[in-house]
Protein backbone atom coordinates (compact mmCIF):
# COMPACT_ATOMS: atom_id res chain seq x y z
CA UNK A 1 0.00 0.00 0.00
CA UNK A 2 3.14 1.90 -0.21
CA UNK A 3 4.44 3.86 -4.04
CA UNK A 4 1.61 6.28 -3.67
CA UNK A 5 1.17 8.76 -7.50
CA UNK A 6 1.75 12.16 -6.87
CA UNK A 7 0.03 14.42 -9.14
CA UNK A 8 2.37 17.08 -10.87
CA UNK A 9 2.49 19.78 -9.52
CA UNK A 10 0.91 22.41 -11.37
CA UNK A 11 0.07 26.82 -11.11
CA UNK A 12 -3.50 26.52 -9.93
CA UNK A 13 -5.00 29.81 -11.73
CA UNK A 14 -4.04 28.10 -15.23
CA UNK A 15 -6.40 25.56 -14.43
CA UNK A 16 -10.13 25.94 -15.59
CA UNK A 17 -11.46 23.24 -12.89
CA UNK A 18 -9.83 25.92 -9.99
CA UNK A 19 -12.05 28.70 -11.10
CA UNK A 20 -15.41 29.66 -8.91
CA UNK A 21 -18.16 27.53 -10.67
CA UNK A 22 -15.75 24.45 -11.30
CA UNK A 23 -16.58 21.09 -9.11
CA UNK A 24 -13.14 21.66 -7.60
CA UNK A 25 -14.50 23.84 -4.91
CA UNK A 26 -17.07 22.05 -3.68
CA UNK A 27 -14.61 19.17 -3.12
CA UNK A 28 -12.13 21.73 -1.71
CA UNK A 29 -15.38 22.61 0.75
CA UNK A 30 -15.95 18.91 1.58
CA UNK A 31 -12.33 17.98 1.93
CA UNK A 32 -10.86 20.85 4.27
CA UNK A 33 -14.08 23.16 5.93
CA UNK A 34 -16.62 20.48 6.98
CA UNK A 35 -15.43 18.01 9.25
CA UNK A 36 -11.73 17.22 10.59
CA UNK A 37 -10.06 15.27 7.87
CA UNK A 38 -9.92 11.47 8.51
CA UNK A 39 -12.39 11.43 11.41
CA UNK A 40 -15.60 9.12 10.43
CA UNK A 41 -17.80 11.93 9.39
CA UNK A 42 -15.38 13.30 7.38
CA UNK A 43 -15.03 9.62 5.28
CA UNK A 44 -18.88 10.02 5.28
CA UNK A 45 -19.44 13.04 3.52
CA UNK A 46 -16.31 12.67 1.41
CA UNK A 47 -17.28 9.67 -0.05
CA UNK A 48 -20.95 10.67 -0.22
CA UNK A 49 -19.88 13.07 -2.30
CA UNK A 50 -17.15 11.42 -4.65
CA UNK A 51 -19.66 8.06 -4.71
CA UNK A 52 -22.32 10.77 -6.60
CA UNK A 53 -19.96 11.86 -9.06
CA UNK A 54 -18.85 8.63 -9.47
CA UNK A 55 -22.10 7.04 -10.34
CA UNK A 56 -22.84 10.15 -12.78
CA UNK A 57 -19.33 8.71 -14.62
CA UNK A 58 -17.96 11.57 -13.93
CA UNK A 59 -14.19 11.95 -14.82
CA UNK A 60 -12.41 15.24 -12.94
CA UNK A 61 -9.45 17.32 -13.31
CA UNK A 62 -6.16 16.01 -11.57
CA UNK A 63 -5.99 19.42 -9.80
CA UNK A 64 -9.54 18.89 -8.78
CA UNK A 65 -9.00 15.67 -7.27
CA UNK A 66 -5.78 17.10 -5.50
CA UNK A 67 -7.32 17.90 -2.40
CA UNK A 68 -7.22 14.56 -1.75
CA UNK A 69 -4.10 13.59 -2.03
CA UNK A 70 -3.18 14.01 1.97
CA UNK A 71 -5.86 11.59 2.27
CA UNK A 72 -5.01 8.68 -0.25
CA UNK A 73 -1.31 9.57 0.97
CA UNK A 74 -1.63 8.68 4.66
CA UNK A 75 -4.83 5.90 4.02
CA UNK A 76 -2.00 3.04 4.74
CA UNK A 77 -1.74 4.28 8.21
CA UNK A 78 -4.87 4.84 8.93
CA UNK A 79 -6.34 2.13 7.76
CA UNK A 80 -3.71 0.17 9.63
CA UNK A 81 -5.02 2.01 12.58
CA UNK A 82 -8.55 2.05 12.30
CA UNK A 83 -9.65 -1.17 10.44
CA UNK A 84 -12.79 -0.82 11.19
CA UNK A 85 -13.22 2.02 9.12
CA UNK A 86 -11.73 -0.04 5.86
CA UNK A 87 -14.57 -0.38 3.96
CA UNK A 88 -15.62 3.80 4.47
CA UNK A 89 -11.87 4.19 3.23
CA UNK A 90 -12.21 1.95 0.42
CA UNK A 91 -15.45 3.61 -0.67
CA UNK A 92 -13.59 6.60 -1.12
CA UNK A 93 -10.88 5.33 -2.77
CA UNK A 94 -12.83 3.72 -5.35
CA UNK A 95 -14.74 6.16 -6.12
CA UNK A 96 -11.72 8.61 -6.69
CA UNK A 97 -10.18 6.24 -8.38
CA UNK A 98 -13.15 6.28 -10.97
CA UNK A 99 -13.39 9.70 -11.37
CA UNK A 100 -9.16 9.74 -12.09
CA UNK A 101 -6.93 9.83 -9.34
CA UNK A 102 -4.40 7.51 -10.40
CA UNK A 103 -2.45 4.92 -8.78
CA UNK A 104 -4.23 1.70 -8.27
CA UNK A 105 -4.50 2.06 -4.50
CA UNK A 106 -8.10 0.56 -4.24
CA UNK A 107 -6.51 -3.02 -5.42
CA UNK A 108 -4.11 -2.95 -3.22
CA UNK A 109 -6.07 -2.17 0.10
CA UNK A 110 -8.95 -4.43 -1.22
CA UNK A 111 -6.12 -7.23 -1.16
CA UNK A 112 -5.15 -6.08 2.05
CA UNK A 113 -8.88 -6.46 3.37
CA UNK A 114 -8.42 -9.74 1.96
CA UNK A 115 -5.52 -11.23 3.42
CA UNK A 116 -6.37 -9.79 6.76
CA UNK A 117 -9.71 -11.47 7.04
CA UNK A 118 -12.07 -8.39 7.28
CA UNK A 119 -14.32 -9.24 5.06
CA UNK A 120 -15.55 -11.48 8.00
CA UNK A 121 -15.89 -8.42 10.48
CA UNK A 122 -18.78 -6.61 8.80
CA UNK A 123 -21.94 -7.30 11.09
CA UNK A 124 -24.98 -7.01 8.52
CA UNK A 125 -25.90 -8.40 5.17
CA UNK A 126 -25.97 -4.65 3.96
CA UNK A 127 -22.61 -4.40 4.80
CA UNK A 128 -21.45 -7.20 3.42
CA UNK A 129 -23.34 -6.18 0.06
CA UNK A 130 -21.30 -2.99 -0.12
CA UNK A 131 -18.32 -4.50 0.46
CA UNK A 132 -19.17 -7.06 -2.25
CA UNK A 133 -20.04 -4.43 -4.62
CA UNK A 134 -16.64 -2.84 -3.74
CA UNK A 135 -14.26 -5.46 -4.12
CA UNK A 136 -16.26 -6.72 -7.68
CA UNK A 137 -14.96 -2.71 -8.47
CA UNK A 138 -11.16 -3.72 -8.13
CA UNK A 139 -11.92 -7.55 -10.08
CA UNK A 140 -12.26 -9.09 -6.66
CA UNK A 141 -14.37 -12.08 -5.33
CA UNK A 142 -16.14 -12.47 -2.27
CA UNK A 143 -19.06 -14.99 -1.57
CA UNK A 144 -21.08 -14.67 1.09
CA UNK A 145 -23.50 -17.36 1.33
CA UNK A 146 -27.33 -16.76 1.36
CA UNK A 147 -26.81 -13.17 1.24
CA UNK A 148 -29.02 -12.44 -2.43
CA UNK A 149 -31.93 -14.42 -1.02
CA UNK A 150 -31.88 -12.80 2.62
CA UNK A 151 -31.46 -9.84 0.61
CA UNK A 152 -34.48 -9.98 -1.22
CA UNK A 153 -36.76 -11.84 1.42
CA UNK A 154 -35.98 -8.06 3.43
CA UNK A 155 -36.86 -5.97 0.29
CA UNK A 156 -40.07 -8.29 -0.45
CA UNK A 157 -41.83 -7.16 2.35
CA UNK A 158 -43.75 -4.20 1.40
CA UNK A 159 -45.42 -3.42 5.15
CA UNK A 160 -42.17 -2.70 6.28
CA UNK A 161 -41.92 0.16 4.32
CA UNK A 162 -44.97 1.71 4.57
CA UNK A 163 -44.25 2.83 8.20
CA UNK A 164 -41.80 5.51 9.65
CA UNK A 165 -38.11 3.54 10.05
CA UNK A 166 -34.87 5.22 8.50
CA UNK A 167 -32.91 2.41 8.83
CA UNK A 168 -35.11 -0.29 6.98
CA UNK A 169 -35.33 2.68 4.49
CA UNK A 170 -31.43 3.40 4.11
CA UNK A 171 -30.73 -0.73 3.42
CA UNK A 172 -33.66 -1.16 0.92
CA UNK A 173 -32.18 1.48 -1.03
CA UNK A 174 -29.03 0.80 -1.03
CA UNK A 175 -29.40 -3.04 -1.25
CA UNK A 176 -30.84 -2.03 -4.49
CA UNK A 177 -27.91 0.60 -5.38
CA UNK A 178 -25.41 -2.23 -4.96
CA UNK A 179 -26.88 -4.98 -6.32
CA UNK A 180 -27.33 -2.67 -9.45
CA UNK A 181 -23.85 -1.58 -9.41
CA UNK A 182 -25.26 2.10 -9.09
CA UNK A 183 -26.99 1.80 -12.48
CA UNK A 184 -24.00 0.57 -14.36
CA UNK A 185 -25.70 -3.04 -15.21
CA UNK A 186 -29.23 -4.01 -15.44
CA UNK A 187 -31.21 -4.96 -13.00
CA UNK A 188 -34.79 -6.64 -12.49
CA UNK A 189 -36.76 -6.32 -9.45
CA UNK A 190 -39.05 -9.22 -8.05
CA UNK A 191 -42.61 -6.98 -8.08
CA UNK A 192 -42.80 -7.22 -4.33
CA UNK A 193 -39.50 -5.48 -4.12
CA UNK A 194 -41.20 -2.46 -6.45
CA UNK A 195 -43.72 -2.31 -4.34
CA UNK A 196 -41.77 -2.12 -1.64
CA UNK A 197 -40.11 1.19 -3.14
CA UNK A 198 -43.64 2.03 -3.87
CA UNK A 199 -44.93 2.23 -0.18
CA UNK A 200 -41.50 4.05 0.97
CA UNK A 201 -42.02 6.85 -1.86
CA UNK A 202 -45.56 7.46 -0.72
CA UNK A 203 -44.43 7.56 2.78
CA UNK A 204 -41.29 9.85 1.72
CA UNK A 205 -44.18 11.90 -0.36
CA UNK A 206 -46.62 12.11 2.73
CA UNK A 207 -43.35 13.08 4.52
CA UNK A 208 -42.16 15.62 2.33
CA UNK A 209 -38.54 14.26 2.47
CA UNK A 210 -36.78 15.05 -0.36
CA UNK A 211 -33.82 12.88 0.57
CA UNK A 212 -35.50 9.96 0.98
CA UNK A 213 -37.91 10.45 -2.05
CA UNK A 214 -34.92 11.10 -4.08
CA UNK A 215 -33.12 7.80 -3.66
CA UNK A 216 -36.47 5.68 -4.01
CA UNK A 217 -36.75 7.22 -7.89
CA UNK A 218 -32.84 6.67 -8.42
CA UNK A 219 -33.51 3.29 -6.85
CA UNK A 220 -36.68 2.49 -9.17
CA UNK A 221 -34.78 4.02 -12.09
CA UNK A 222 -32.11 1.69 -11.86
CA UNK A 223 -34.74 -1.29 -11.63
CA UNK A 224 -36.15 0.23 -15.02
CA UNK A 225 -38.96 1.65 -13.50
CA UNK A 226 -41.46 4.59 -14.37
CA UNK A 227 -40.91 7.39 -11.75
CA UNK A 228 -44.47 9.20 -10.65
CA UNK A 229 -45.02 12.30 -11.66
CA UNK A 230 -46.15 13.88 -8.53
CA UNK A 231 -42.59 12.67 -7.18
CA UNK A 232 -40.58 14.42 -9.56
CA UNK A 233 -42.19 17.70 -9.40
CA UNK A 234 -41.89 17.57 -5.43
CA UNK A 235 -38.19 17.13 -6.64
CA UNK A 236 -37.64 19.58 -9.22
CA UNK A 237 -39.43 22.40 -7.00
CA UNK A 238 -36.88 21.85 -4.24
CA UNK A 239 -33.63 21.55 -7.27
CA UNK A 240 -34.95 25.51 -7.44
CA UNK A 241 -34.84 25.72 -3.42
CA UNK A 242 -31.37 24.81 -2.40
CA UNK A 243 -29.49 27.78 -0.99
CA UNK A 244 -25.85 27.83 -1.04
CA UNK A 245 -23.87 30.29 1.25
CA UNK A 246 -20.65 31.03 2.27
CA UNK A 247 -19.78 30.26 5.99
CA UNK A 248 -18.87 27.37 8.00
CA UNK A 249 -22.11 25.54 9.51
CA UNK A 250 -21.09 25.31 13.24
CA UNK A 251 -22.21 21.66 13.39
CA UNK A 252 -22.75 20.27 10.14
CA UNK A 253 -26.26 19.51 10.22
CA UNK A 254 -27.54 21.13 7.11
CA UNK A 255 -28.79 20.13 4.10
CA UNK A 256 -25.74 18.65 1.98
CA UNK A 257 -27.04 15.32 1.68
CA UNK A 258 -30.53 16.00 0.01
CA UNK A 259 -28.66 18.62 -2.08
CA UNK A 260 -26.41 15.65 -3.30
CA UNK A 261 -29.02 13.21 -3.76
CA UNK A 262 -31.10 15.48 -5.59
CA UNK A 263 -28.26 16.55 -7.55
CA UNK A 264 -27.08 13.13 -8.41
CA UNK A 265 -31.14 11.91 -9.35
CA UNK A 266 -31.49 14.86 -11.70
CA UNK A 267 -27.46 14.24 -13.05
CA UNK A 268 -28.89 10.18 -14.02
CA UNK A 269 -32.38 11.04 -15.55
CA UNK A 270 -31.52 14.87 -17.21
CA UNK A 271 -27.80 15.02 -17.41
CA UNK A 272 -28.25 18.28 -15.36
CA UNK A 273 -25.92 18.36 -12.06
CA UNK A 274 -23.70 20.45 -10.05
CA UNK A 275 -24.48 23.22 -12.42
CA UNK A 276 -24.33 26.17 -9.33
CA UNK A 277 -21.05 28.28 -8.94
CA UNK A 278 -19.25 27.38 -5.95
CA UNK A 279 -16.73 29.70 -4.08
CA UNK A 280 -14.08 28.00 -2.83
CA UNK A 281 -13.94 27.75 1.27
CA UNK A 282 -16.47 27.45 3.66
CA UNK A 283 -20.08 26.89 2.17
CA UNK A 284 -23.42 25.53 3.83
CA UNK A 285 -26.16 24.27 2.03
CA UNK A 286 -29.83 25.33 3.11
CA UNK A 287 -33.15 24.11 2.51
CA UNK A 288 -36.68 26.03 3.92
CA UNK A 289 -38.42 22.87 5.55
CA UNK A 290 -42.18 22.71 7.51
CA UNK A 291 -41.23 22.60 11.53
CA UNK A 292 -43.88 20.09 11.64
CA UNK A 293 -44.11 17.44 8.72
CA UNK A 294 -47.29 16.39 7.08
CA UNK A 295 -46.12 13.03 8.02
CA UNK A 296 -45.72 13.23 11.26
CA UNK A 297 -49.39 15.08 11.62
CA UNK A 298 -51.64 12.57 9.77
CA UNK A 299 -49.59 9.66 11.78
CA UNK A 300 -50.66 11.15 15.06
CA UNK A 301 -54.41 12.44 13.73
CA UNK A 302 -54.67 8.51 13.06
CA UNK A 303 -53.30 7.59 16.34
CA UNK A 304 -55.97 9.58 18.35
CA UNK A 305 -58.94 8.00 16.24
CA UNK A 306 -58.19 4.60 18.79
CA UNK A 307 -60.94 2.26 17.52
CA UNK A 308 -62.67 4.25 15.07
CA UNK A 309 -58.89 4.19 13.12
CA UNK A 310 -59.64 2.26 9.44
CA UNK A 311 -57.67 1.45 6.67
CA UNK A 312 -59.81 3.08 4.34
CA UNK A 313 -58.51 6.04 3.08
CA UNK A 314 -61.94 7.95 2.38
CA UNK A 315 -63.21 7.29 5.96
CA UNK A 316 -59.87 8.25 7.33
CA UNK A 317 -59.80 11.68 5.19
CA UNK A 318 -62.87 12.67 6.40
CA UNK A 319 -62.18 11.78 10.07
CA UNK A 320 -58.61 13.61 10.22
CA UNK A 321 -59.84 16.26 8.42
CA UNK A 322 -59.99 18.92 11.49
CA UNK A 323 -56.66 17.13 13.44
CA UNK A 324 -54.21 17.97 10.43
CA UNK A 325 -53.08 21.55 8.60
CA UNK A 326 -54.33 22.23 5.55
CA UNK A 327 -50.47 21.59 3.73
CA UNK A 328 -50.61 18.51 5.21
CA UNK A 329 -54.07 17.48 4.02
CA UNK A 330 -52.98 19.14 0.64
CA UNK A 331 -49.82 16.71 0.43
CA UNK A 332 -52.28 13.70 1.12
CA UNK A 333 -54.91 14.59 -1.46
CA UNK A 334 -52.06 14.94 -3.97
CA UNK A 335 -50.51 11.24 -3.24
CA UNK A 336 -54.11 9.71 -2.98
CA UNK A 337 -54.67 11.39 -6.64
CA UNK A 338 -51.01 10.51 -8.23
CA UNK A 339 -49.25 8.39 -6.10
CA UNK A 340 -48.69 4.51 -7.21
CA UNK A 341 -50.60 2.27 -4.69
CA UNK A 342 -51.61 4.87 -2.55
CA UNK A 343 -54.30 2.86 -1.13
CA UNK A 344 -52.25 -0.19 -0.47
CA UNK A 345 -49.98 2.54 1.37
CA UNK A 346 -52.43 4.05 3.57
CA UNK A 347 -54.10 0.94 4.91
CA UNK A 348 -50.47 -0.22 6.16
CA UNK A 349 -49.81 3.11 7.43
CA UNK A 350 -52.85 3.52 9.13
CA UNK A 351 -52.01 0.29 10.94
CA UNK A 352 -55.88 -0.29 11.79
CA UNK A 353 -55.26 -4.25 11.21
CA UNK A 354 -52.76 -4.46 13.44
CA UNK A 355 -54.06 -6.62 16.85
CA UNK A 356 -53.05 -4.76 20.03
CA UNK A 357 -50.74 -7.13 21.91
CA UNK A 358 -52.65 -8.81 24.92
CA UNK A 359 -49.69 -9.74 27.54
CA UNK A 360 -49.96 -12.45 29.67
CA UNK A 361 -49.46 -11.98 33.49
CA UNK A 362 -46.36 -11.60 34.59
CA UNK A 363 -45.40 -14.01 36.90
CA UNK A 364 -44.19 -13.73 40.79
CA UNK A 365 -40.39 -13.45 41.02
Amino acid sequence: MSNIVRFAQRARAAHPAAASGGIAPLLASFAHHRRQPGDAYWLKENGELLGVLSALNRRLPELALSVYQPFVEGAADMVAFHPQYARLILNLITSLEDLGYPGGLGARLADWMLDQGLVDAEVNDLQRAELRFLMARHGRTVAFEGLDERLTRFMSRPETFAIPNPRAAYDLLHAVFYLADYGRKPLKLQPAVVESMLMLGSLSHLEGNGDLLGEVCLALHYAGEVLPPLWLRHLRAENTAFRISPGTCPDSSDCYHIFLVNQWLFGTIEDRAFGDAYSGGPMSIQLNRPAISPLREWSQALRAQGNRRSADWSRMRSLCRDQVSENAFARADLGAAESPMFDRFFARFARASRPVPIWPEARPA
